[in-house]
């Protein structure tokens, strides 16, 4: 069943089953964010906070996911007064802190489908994903210096995580682009298909994470999440703890059962 949602300030929420599509919709821009399509897509994670669904497909419309800031209107508003700017980036940038918050905190896997350009927030909200595929064509740059600008949208705490202390220092002061290659071999990203076939790839993985046990991955991302800044110790007890609660789901005896019997387990419950 797909349930379509329509939002005019540039974005798209529609569900097709247990998968959940977000699509940032504003290409004639590059999809670049501004206070419309913040609050939208703020608004849109909180729907997805409240009714969860198994699986959460982000992706966008046109030639790029999404090429940063929109720069011309901080101009327009920096011609009002510095204050005027001020203002309107304190809202946008409240707006897309919960959105990207929202996103990791979620209990379902966050699939990224990056085409074109990721760059300033673009990299910032494709770093908040799960799991990221890209597209031969895509690129990755961190482009807030070049403007003056320090990162936004959970940057400067994803970056270092996911490629070391140093890489992330370079990437965000030297703004190197880099290819879809690149980054998979920095880690950024798992596949690197040609772009006709991303939403065919993408389709396939979040079909076989919705297809998947649905307690288990919310617990395997909640751990892995949580033990980036966790001491060993108390990554073990919660490991454990998460562990003897999921032995109680219909889908840790399925898998069980499935193993035994040398057969492909199906799972099916819900959180």
């Amino acid at each position: 069943m797909t349930t379509p949602f329509n939002n005019r300030s540039g974005v798209q929420v529609e569900r097709l089953g247990l998968i959940c599509f977000i699509t940032l919709d504003r290409p004639e821009t590059g999809n670049s964010v501004d206070l419309g399509i913040g609050l939208a897509l703020r608004d849109a994670v909180r729907s997805l906070v409240v009714n969860p669904p198994r699986v959460v497909v982000l992706r966008s419309s046109g030639a790029h996911f999404m090429v940063g800031g929109d720069v011309r209107r901080f101009e327009t508003l920096l011609r009002v007064s510095s204050e005027a700017c001020a203002d309107e980036l304190e809202t946008l940038i409240s707006a897309v802190n919960e959105a990207v918050t929202g996103l990791t905190q979620l209990p379902c896997p966050v699939l990224g489908l990056i085409n074109g350009a990721a760059a300033g927030f673009g990299l910032s909200l494709a770093l908040a994903c799960d799991i990221l595929v890209a597209a031969d064509d895509a690129s990755f740059l961190m482009a807030y210096s070049a403007i003056g600008a320090t990162p936004d949208g959970g940057g400067t705490w994803h970056l270092p995580r996911q490629v070391g202390l140093h890489r992330a220092m370079a990437i965000a002061l030297l703004n190197p682009k880099l290819s879809a290659v690149d980054a998979k071999v920095a880690g950024l990203v798992i596949e690197v298909v040609p772009g006709e076939e991303l939403a065919a790839a993408g389709l396939a993985i979040a079909q076989r994470l919705a297809d998947g046990p649905a307690a288990a991955q919310a617990g395997i991302k909640r751990l892995l999440r949580s033990g980036l800044d966790a001491n060993l110790e108390t990554a073990l007890a919660a490991e454990k703890a998460t562990f003897v609660a999921v032995s109680a789901s219909a889908d840790f005896a399925e898998g069980v059962a499935a193993f035994c019997q040398r057969r492909k387990a199906q799972f099916g419950s819900s959180l």
